[in-house]
């Protein structure tokens, strides 16, 4: 395990990045999952410089890592105000983007970026943030795909939602929509394909879509829904993107 200690201001984040990214370096992560560990990190790290100590007077930040058999696990610890992740609200992910209140998105981006986060509070330790990225990337085998044709409109969303939730019946959690023969996506389309997100993710589970067509990806865009859902070029990079089962 390699360690690091600094004051907890924001001249910190650069020494934090560079320690973090050769440490994912040394234990194997892709270039991908290392920007993903980058981001994780980086979020944690702000969150203690501007909430745990007061701004006149930075405490320590402690950050650890550690590879472990297939685990990249990473600690920061501080001795800051006690934190609880319960009293961070959920953020607001689906309202236009105008409407949208700032904060808690931080914790939501650490915890779909790594494969597992715990936070904890010790009397003598302090506050400990551990995050746990698998190193090795292998396929789930229960990715549900369900290829999706034509029109997702008003008329044809409902049978999709219906489709999707005999699917969430049968044990599904993990679903990959294949849009590549969807020509056309109206509003009632997007809001089945949100309700569909958030019932899964509810279970513990994901939506994927992938192979959108120009005119399709670009009512997302219009919409702010490329940053809500995970969007994929072709079914292969989506299905590997789901990444490790989790016990």
């Amino acid at each position: 395990m390699d360690t690091i200690t600094l004051t907890a201001d924001l001249d910190a984040l650069a020494k934090i990045s560079a320690f973090i990214t050769e440490a994912a370096e040394q234990c194997g992560l892709d270039e991908r999952a290392t920007w993903q560990v980058q981001l994780a990190v980086d979020e944690a790290a702000t969150n203690v410089i501007q909430h745990a100590y007061d701004l006149e007077h930075p405490g320590n930040i402690t950050l650890s890592w550690a590879c472990e058999s297939s685990r990249f696990i990473i600690t920061l610890r501080d001795q800051g105000r006690q934190f609880d992740p319960q009293s961070v609200p959920e953020p607001d992910i689906s309202s236009p983007l105008e409407d949208r209140q700032v904060g808690g998105l931080g914790i939501y981006l650490i915890t779909r970026l790594m494969d597992e986060a715990r936070f904890d509070f010790h009397p003598q330790e302090g506050n400990v943030l551990t995050m746990v990225k698998y190193l090795s990337a292998s396929l789930r085998d229960d990715v549900v795909v369900m290829p999706v044709k034509g029109r997702l409109d008003a008329l044809t969303a409902p049978q999709l939602n219906k489709s999707v939730h005999v699917q969430i019946a049968a044990g599904a959690r993990f679903v990959l929509l294949d849009l590549s023969d969807v020509a056309f996506l109206s509003s009632s389309g997007l809001r089945t394909l949100l309700l569909i997100r958030k019932e899964l993710m509810t279970l513990g589970g994901e939506l994927r879509l992938a192979g959108l067509q120009p005119q399709v990806h670009e009512v997302f865009a219009l919409t702010g829904f490329t940053q809500v859902f995970a969007i994929h070029t072709t079914l292969e990079e989506a299905r590997s993107s789901f990444g490790l089962g989790r016990a």
